[in-house]
């Protein structure tokens, strides 16, 4: 069995926390949908909407690129938070400048590929 470092043992509560926030973005999310009109909103109304939605899909992305090294045989953990928390803020600027992009009008099929072109590539430069 591998030995659990204090490191490792704190990381679950950042981990509750990360999710505890998605989850309240979730509802941020759906209050907005549900309550504004996006013919008669405001500019605060989209910036809080693209707001909820990043950290809502931050909070479950960076958990889940954390468990993901960490089944892959990853051990060091200050290194693994580090590395899942980058992976993460990157998994989830993109499907909120796509979704940005979309409400502008100006996404096409080549935008949203050199986004995520570009997402891939500052993943695969931030590896080590």
């Amino acid at each position: 069995m591998l030995p659990i470092s204090n490191e490792m043992k704190d990381m679950p509560r950042v981990f509750w926390a990360l999710i505890s926030a998605a989850i309240l973005a979730a509802v941020a999310i759906s209050i907005i949908i549900y309550k504004f009109d996006p013919y008669k909103s405001n500019t605060l109304v989209f910036a809080l909407l693209f707001i909820s939605c990043f950290i809502f899909i931050s909070g479950l992305t960076i958990p889940a690129a954390y468990f993901y090294d960490l089944n892959r045989g990853l051990i060091e953990a200050n290194e693994l938070f580090w590395a899942s928390i980058k992976r993460g803020l990157i998994l989830s600027l993109t499907p909120t400048m796509i979704l940005l992009l979309q409400t502008l009008h100006v996404l096409t099929w080549w935008n949203g590929l050199v986004l995520i072109l570009i997402a891939v590539i500052v993943d695969i430069y931030f590896r080590k």
